[in-house]
């Protein structure tokens, strides 16, 4: 087995994270945003999400990340708290005991989870609305896919420089089996440095829709752009970290499981006119997507939410 495919440390700064990339893609200018740092920080001494809640658990670190760190005396690290916010949907089965606030529940797999619009609200809700959510579906109005390459490309060459800069946070919600498989024996520091990395590395089969935020960005040697996900099992990728080529998000997000998928970007309110409007000039329409799990209904996404 690899070196760097044996289970390792949990990695909590932006150091560490520079050090393992820089092991698998020696010479590689990886981007990484400023509060990367504060990222890994706060996702590093996590557990494992509960079954349905991987939505909300991404804002258990990323809120906290950007000093949100607390709503009407509560802890927004609190998973289950933040369950609550994004009106996440149990599984029936579960035992609600683990939730100290509502939640609703389902024996319906096909309603389990987080909606992307629960999320946008746990987001403006937990931060007073200082932060606003931007949603751009993976397919349009009519189900064909929008973010088809050209579109894709232009969206990250808006998005890159206000991730970079710390001005944007970057939430997938998307299909795991179009990414390269990250429990796989191939998924490996040798492997994942190769050029043809995303030829020679099975697809996953998990079979499961999956939130995940960009904690990196850039473009390898051969041209090709790739990320890092912070995923909320750690037993996947490198403790949680997931290098994945930006081309394969793309799959994921126009999905072909025939639930909805997109990209939820995060910006402070009044910027948020803005970055829609560029999104937009790029060819890229701005709407909230469904994905099978309910949507709340006591709130309703719209422009600076």
């Amino acid at each position: 087995m690899n070196a760097l495919r044996r289970p390792v440390p949990a990695i909590g700064s932006a150091a560490a994270l520079k050090d393992l990339l820089g092991q698998i893609f020696p010479g590689e200018e990886v981007g990484l945003p400023p509060h990367a740092d504060s990222l890994l920080r706060f996702h590093a001494p996590l557990s494992d999400q509960l079954p349905a809640t991987c939505g909300a658990y991404v804002l258990t670190y990323l809120l906290p990340a950007r000093g949100f760190a607390q709503l009407d005396g509560e802890p927004l690290g609190a998973e289950d708290y933040m369950a609550h916010l994004a009106r996440v949907t149990i599984t029936a089965s579960e035992d609600q005991g683990k939730y100290r606030f509502p939640v609703d529940s389902s024996a319906d797999p096909s309603q389990q989870g987080t909606s992307p619009e629960g999320v946008a609200r746990a987001i403006a809700i937990a931060s007073g609305g200082q932060l606003a959510s931007i949603p751009v579906p993976g397919r349009d109005a009519s189900g064909r896919p929008q973010l088809d390459g050209p579109r894709w490309e232009a969206l990250l060459d808006v998005v890159a420089p206000r991730f970079l800069d710390g001005a944007a946070d970057v939430i997938f919600n998307y299909e795991t089996d179009q990414l390269l498989a990250a429990r796989d024996a191939a998924y490996n520091s040798e492997t994942l440095g190769r050029a043809d990395a995303s030829v020679v590395i099975p697809r996953d089969s998990w079979g499961v829709g999956h939130f995940a935020p960009m904690a990196a960005l850039w473009r390898r040697p051969s041209g090709e752009r790739w990320m890092v996900l912070l995923n909320s099992f750690k037993e996947r990728g490198f403790a949680g970290i997931e290098p994945q080529p930006t081309e394969l998000m793309r799959r994921a997000v126009v999905r072909e499981d025939d639930r909805g998928g997109g990209v939820l970007l995060v910006v402070k309110h009044e910027a948020a006119d803005r970055l829609i409007k560029e999104v937009e000039r790029a060819g890229v329409d701005v709407r909230m997507w469904t994905n099978g799990s309910p949507a709340p209904s006591d709130w309703r996404w719209s422009p600076g939410r």
